[in-house]
């Protein structure tokens, strides 16, 4: 098999995943009790928490708005008086779905939509993609077909992306653009920035919460990632720490991340604050 596909194996494994498409995009959010958080974290454990609330300053009220770039439909979330100039990055985030045959991606994750409303208030350009309903997997294919539907979410975020640079003018690259999500969209994005032909491999980044992968694929990544999961390794294949140490490039193993939550250990699992402050804490480092 060539070395810029998934290596001869799923990882589509799981009954876990049979939730990745209700609630926090996935499973039910629990609270953490109070200093439970683990802090084994590779580069992210000193969060910018450079966060405001509800407050907005001068940028104006952020209402997000619903946009298309061709097929695709997607919720945008930015302050409405920011100058082009003054947009720090954009992020792009997926729901989680059903990995066996995806739909169309939700709009309403709740830690999607709370990740992309505090980025907006920081200055970044955000947005939650309705990827393209895909086909379903063969799972006798040799991992073709879960390539195809990959290649189709990531071209679906780049696309968006393009799309967003348009609009908002000068001051925005494709070096700006960090893409991620929950669930099914960070194993697909995860599989996908380890292709040769990735049409992502010129974006900064990657966000996954709760997804994992496998041994090829972290020795073949691209870009860098940021893993957020539950302890227990609720995802198996590689998540967390296991999932930065495997990764080949070691220029990409530096720029890479992880966050490890002590205070759950399911899939998704997760508290949507305390998620949200991982996930906007390393678009800070990445994009400041």
């Amino acid at each position: 098999m060539p070395n810029d596909r998934l290596n001869g194996k799923l990882i589509l494994l799981w009954a876990a995943l049979a939730c990745i498409s209700t609630a926090l995009s996935a499973c039910p959010s629990t609270s953490p009790p109070a200093g439970a958080l683990n802090q084994n974290t590779n580069q992210n454990t000193n969060q910018n928490t450079n966060q405001t609330g509800n407050q907005t300053g001068s940028a104006g009220q952020i209402t997000p708005s619903t946009e298309r770039s061709g097929e695709v439909s997607y919720k945008l979330y930015l302050q409405p008086n920011a100058s082009a100039a003054t947009r720090k990055g954009i992020v792009l985030l997926g729901a989680g779905n059903n990995e066996s045959d995806p739909s169309t991606g939700s709009l309403d994750g709740a830690l999607e939509n709370s990740v992309a409303a505090e980025l907006a208030k920081q200055g970044y350009v955000s947005a939650v993609v309705a990827y393209r309903d895909q086909p379903a997997v063969n799972f006798q294919d040799g991992g073709a077909s879960w390539n195809r539907n990959t290649a189709m979410l990531a071209t679906d975020m780049s696309n968006v992306a393009n799309a967003i640079i348009a609009a908002q003018g000068n001051g925005l690259t494709r070096a700006k653009v960090l893409t991620g999500g929950v669930s099914y969209a960070s194993y697909a994005l995860f599989t996908n920035v380890a292709m040769n032909d990735s049409p992502l491999a010129d974006t900064r980044g990657v966000l996954a919460a709760c997804g994992s992968t496998g041994e090829f694929e972290a020795q073949n990544f691209k870009i860098p990632v940021f893993s957020l999961n539950c302890s227990g390794n609720p995802e198996g294949n590689l998540s967390g720490e296991a999932l930065i140490n495997k990764i080949g490039n070691a220029q990409i193993k530096a720029d890479s991340a992880f966050y490890t939550d002590a205070a759950c250990n399911s899939h998704c699992g997760g508290n949507t604050t305390t998620w949200t402050h991982q996930l906007v804490g390393q678009t800070q480092k990445w994009l400041p």
